[in-house]
């Protein structure tokens, strides 16, 4: 790790406290001229680091989002590269896929232009407000599992918000996060699939959370809808960086043995739906029904209002109003 980057780690790590030229000197066995030298390339690479006499450095009071940072709070083998700017994460960790680049490497935005959501929808990505990251995961598993990706990812969200915060948010079947009735994170597994044996090859799971309110609201079409983590007024970028690391980590940690499904308790008790009345659309049909919950395989367990019973795979899910 480069000098400047050690230098920012502490600043980070020690929040508004000031920090010493001699002290960062002695602590990672350079000159005050290298220290200051430093200091001064963070300060070109755009972050905002004060000097006041005879108190030394500090960072400004809203910490910063990027990937050192964001690295240096992960425990997991995973590899961060922060863009600031980006179409959609999700479409560099797929071309990566095709390079054919390891496993677990994770791009991490602070906004997206062209950020979507399933069968295409735009997810709004404002910068400066929330977190949006894809994970580069080649599992091989078959296509008809891939659906554990998903659900492991919505799981270890809702498990980063209760360890970090003691936040409660519920899952809404399948890969929406809800906080108090609003929807403040979205995922999206694509996946480049084999063929001839019918597994995945490689795929990018993406994750956007609405870490706080933007700073011009969400647009008119969806500020009934979504929501964010945290109000405006309690913006601290060491939040955002804290849910990105934690969230990656959890989901690490389920990953590593997928098949044995260590996240479906947290996914099932989490469950937004489950004991409601809800409309499914499947294959073009509209139809009312009950969730009763997710069974085994992550499917939604319902019950049409012609008392018929099924597990579905997939469909678009609505509450009844």
């Amino acid at each position: 790790m480069k000098l400047k980057e050690k230098i920012l780690n502490l600043l980070n790590e020690k929040e508004t406290e000031f920090i010493s030229g001699q002290y960062l000197a002695e602590t990672f066995n350079v000159s005050r001229n290298a220290v200051w030298k430093a200091v001064n390339s963070l300060r070109q690479d755009g972050y905002n680091i004060y000097a006041v006499q005879n108190k030394g450095y500090t960072l400004d009071g809203e910490g910063i989002f990027t990937g050192e940072i964001i690295q240096s709070y992960i425990h997991s083998p995973v590899k961060i590269e922060y863009i600031p700017n980006v179409t959609s994460t999700n479409d560099i960790i797929m071309e990566y896929g095709r390079q054919g680049i390891e496993e677990f490497i994770t791009v991490v935005a602070d906004s997206q232009s062209s950020g979507r959501g399933r069968k295409g929808r735009i997810f709004y990505s404002p910068d400066n407000a929330g977190t949006y990251f894809s994970i580069l995961l080649r599992p091989n598993i078959n296509f008809s599992e891939s659906l554990y990706i998903t659900t492991a990812a919505a799981a270890a969200v809702t498990e980063a918000m209760k360890q970090l915060y003691n936040m409660d948010t519920e899952i809404k079947w399948v890969n929406d996060i809800y906080y108090k009735g609003k929807k403040i994170c979205g995922i999206l597994t694509e996946a480049h699939i084999d063929m001839e044996s019918g597994t995945v090859d490689y795929a990018a799971l993406g994750i956007g959370i609405n870490v706080f309110e933007p700073e011009k609201s969400f647009h008119n079409d969806i500020k009934n809808i979504a929501g964010a983590a945290f109000c405006r007024s309690m913006f601290d970028n060491k939040i955002r960086c804290e849910i990105t690391a934690k969230v990656i980590d959890i989901f690490y940690e389920y990953y590593k043995n997928l098949s044995d499904m260590t996240f479906l308790n947290t996914y099932k008790s989490r469950s937004f739906l489950t004991g409601k009345n809800v409309t499914i659309e499947k294959n073009g049909i509209v139809q009312k029904a009950f969730v009763k919950g997710i069974d085994d395989k992550c499917r939604l367990s319902v019950m049409l209002e012609n008392g018929i019973e099924e597990n579905l795979n997939s469909c678009e899910v609505n509450l009844s109003l």
